[in-house]
């Protein structure tokens, strides 16, 4: 699976045009986050390394979140073009075209992602998931759910599943 990463990050001013941005591996992706908080010590890159190197679960992220004050990094962040429509409501023909779009590139529609994560694990999964020492980001690619449901199922949070 592929990501596209912000070569100069939104935050900074960055865009979302082809020229700032990079595909990257899952972990790689991760890896260049991790990087970047080293370097500049931004909790923005912090975040992002652990929800992609799969450390972290969404409780964990809510209260880093909270914890870093979310709401003002957010909006003290600069706009870039095209992201002015951002949370805005859409017609349901804008809706479409969205969903064309994203079927001629071949991306997932975020529902179809949801139902995928959804997936019912068997016992002997949830028991390998638990006992293995594999990251996160491989055992999502190996059962095809989600990091943060790894999470849960390792730290016994997660109901039968």
């Amino acid at each position: 699976m592929k990501h596209k990463h912000h070569i100069i990050p939104r935050y900074e001013g960055g865009s979302n045009l082809s020229e700032n941005l990079v595909e990257l591996t899952t972990i790689r992706h991760a890896m260049w986050h991790y990087a970047e908080w080293t370097r500049k010590k931004d909790n923005r890159d912090y975040l992002a390394w652990k929800c992609l190197s799969g450390q972290i679960g969404n409780e964990e992220i809510q209260k880093i979140k909270s914890r870093l004050g979310w709401e003002k990094m957010i909006s003290s962040r600069k706009t870039s073009p095209g992201s002015g429509n951002k949370g805005k409501p859409k017609s349901e023909e804008h809706k479409k075209a969205i969903s064309k779009a994203l079927k001629d590139k071949g991306i997932v529609p975020p529902i179809k992602l949801a139902n995928l994560a959804n997936q019912k694990l068997t016992d002997e999964q949830v028991l390998y998931i638990r006992n293995s020492s594999e990251t996160g980001i491989y055992l999502s690619k190996k059962f095809n759910v989600s990091t943060s449901l790894i999470s849960r199922i390792r730290l016994n949070k997660c109901r039968r599943i």
